[in-house]
């Protein structure tokens, strides 16, 4: 069996056959460019609920490679800030030309403010924040501001941001238009129309994104893609806790139909969700 560093995507092969068939060499034929096919997981941790091991990140590209993923949006979570983003860092120069570094901060770690700094020095675009390791009172708005606007600062314009009030989110991608939020998860479904409303909130604020990982309501995902809009959901396996080849297939599936009833995807609405919604957002 061919190696994965060595064996070609079944999408690549499938390409590239069609325009060997149809002449390819001939000055006739135009190839999109190449970030137009990119599959990006908008959401994956080098741990898996804080626990590491030797050899995660090999694992990781194995599950990259079988899922046909070409790049994914790595951290490290449920640690001290510094000890993520080094774990971080060491992972993404092992692999470069597949992982998007994303910094963590903690703001009960005494040095969270260096660490920003740092991953700004190294030209980092975006965080993971989670809104229990940011604050666990009412003063949670307050402080994730403030985390957010130094980080703005300092050039950090993306964060990937659990934060399940859907209030605060409304008030903070206002107030904080510079910055690209993308919310995890599709925007929650904890609670009665939860995830409709994070939907809604995304289609009517231009800077504000969905991810689709790691929920079990997939089978809404054809309303939450009707309520968001296509444009504005992005692909996200949350894993290494999550599989990318089971996420994957749970946007793929909605080319078909479901009992549902929602109009199936487009290969247009596809692509954009799989990769191209984020390749804009990274300006890949």
């Amino acid at each position: 069996m061919a190696s994965s560093k060595n064996r070609i995507s079944r999408r690549r092969f499938l390409s590239n056959s069609t325009l060997a068939a149809s002449g390819a060499l001939s000055s006739l034929v135009v190839a999109k460019p190449e970030h137009n096919n990119l599959v990006i997981d908008a959401h994956m941790h080098f741990e898996a609920y804080g626990e590491y091991w030797d050899g995660l990140i090999d694992e990781i590209i194995e599950h990259y490679d079988h899922a046909e993923v070409d790049k994914g949006v790595v951290f490290t979570a449920w640690t001290p800030s510094r000890e993520s983003n080094d774990r971080t860092r060491a992972g993404y120069r092992k692999f470069p030309d597949r992982f998007i570094p994303f910094g963590h901060i903690r703001t009960e770690d005494a040095d969270w403010e260096d660490e920003l700094k740092r991953i700004s020095d190294w030209g980092w675009k975006g965080m993971k924040l989670h809104q229990s390791e940011i604050a666990r009172g009412p003063e949670l708005k307050e402080i994730t501001g403030d985390l957010v606007r130094k980080a703005s600062d300092l050039g950090i314009r993306i964060m990937l941001i659990h934060l399940e009030d859907h209030e605060i989110m409304d008030e903070l991608s206002r107030e904080i238009e510079e910055v690209t939020w993308i919310i995890p998860h599709m925007g929650y479904d904890r609670k009665k129309g939860q995830m409709e409303s994070f939907c809604k909130l995304a289609k009517n604020r231009k800077n504000v994104y969905l991810d689709t990982s790691g929920t079990g309501a997939y089978y809404k995902y054809g309303q939450a893609i009707e309520w968001a809009g296509a444009d504005k959901i992005v692909f996200a396996s949350d894993g290494f806790w999550y599989s990318p080849l089971v996420e994957k297939a749970k946007i793929e599936y909605l080319q078909l139909s479901t009992p549902f009833r929602t109009p199936p995807l487009s290969d247009e609405q596809l692509a954009m969700i799989l990769g191209g919604n984020l390749a804009n957002i990274l300006r890949l």
